[in-house]
């Protein structure tokens, strides 16, 4: 059964292609019985939901539930603690209605009544959350992410996707991994993992709390969003066809066995680059290297 708290929903009626607006009468017609005065937001515009978070932090919510991509939840947290960590928890559920909807695949949630039903029944799961320091138009920003970071290679491949490719559909993303895979890979990175000192060259990495990410992929296959770590899986000094291999196995997660691949498993890592490295958080472009992240064990509860 679900405690009475103070809920907001925050619906993304733009999520999938329109996702999120087709089923929010379904998902409000479960959840207004189950949760009296259930209040609804929409976002309706990029960053919107950043907004929407901050005022509920002020406004004594006890549970955010969002409707959306990866990107809502995202931008709901992190209105969340725009002002630093919540004075009260903030329980999070998670309706699934973007393209990718990587962070509930963990738990073997596919689909929107999946999570309804999980929420409905008041399944909690304690995880961890990741807070990240980067530079963003020159200035230092501090942001938090529950599934994935990319830093060089697979943000340029977004950046890619969200500036000009758009407008090809379903074949965005992969004609955006060849166009970027044709400028090659060169760059320098230095890494501070939990005190040891990496420098490595040609090369991308991802740092992960959960396993997957693009929907399918199976980025981090040994990730746990609440051990207290995060997956650091670095593609080290690869080539184009490297590349094309190390893709090509993993939405099996057998990518990690090819021997370009390193993973590395971390609580606190500080990054740099040269030339600086572009990075995107749970489908978000954030900024730009240098980078530090840190994991705050079992930050969050949420319902899945």
């Amino acid at each position: 059964m679900l405690p009475d708290l103070k809920t907001l929903l925050v619906v993304n009626p733009h999520a999938g292609k329109g996702r999120g607006r087709r089923i929010f009468p379904a998902v409000r017609g479960l959840l207004e019985p189950a949760i009296p005065g259930l209040e609804t937001r929409v976002s309706e515009y990029a960053g919107h939901a950043v907004e929407i978070g901050q005022e509920a932090a002020q406004g004594g919510v006890e549970r955010i539930i969002t409707i959306g991509g990866d990107g809502t939840p995202f931008e709901v947290i992190n209105g969340l603690y725009a002002a630093g960590r919540p004075q009260r928890p903030v329980e999070l559920g998670m309706i699934p209605a973007g393209t990718g909807n990587s962070f509930l695949r963990d738990f073997s949630i596919l689909s929107w009544r999946d999570a309804v039903d999980g929420i409905l029944v008041g399944r909690r799961r304690r995880v961890d959350l990741v807070e990240i320091a980067c530079e963003m138009n020159g200035k230092p920003v501090q942001r938090y992410f529950l599934n994935i970071l990319g830093v060089g290679l697979i943000a340029d491949i977004l950046q890619l996707t969200n500036e000009k490719l758009k407008g090809f559909g379903r074949f965005s993303y992969s004609l955006a991994v060849l166009l970027r895979l044709a400028r090659g890979m060169r760059n320098r990175l230095q890494l501070d993992i939990d005190g040891e000192t990496l420098e490595i060259a040609d090369s991308a990495l991802v740092i992960s709390n959960s396993k997957f990410t693009g929907g399918g992929m199976k980025i981090a296959p040994m990730a746990d969003s609440a051990d207290g770590k995060a997956d650091l899986v670095i593609f080290q000094e690869v080539s184009r066809r490297d590349i094309l291999g190390i893709f090509s196995r993993v939405f099996k997660g057998t990518h990690v066995a090819h021997p370009r691949v390193k993973t590395r498993r971390v609580a606190a890592v500080t990054i740099d680059g040269d030339p600086r490295q572009l990075l995107m958080a749970d489908g978000e472009l954030l900024g730009h290297t240098p980078l530090r992240l840190r994991v705050l064990p079992g930050e969050l509860e949420i319902l899945a």
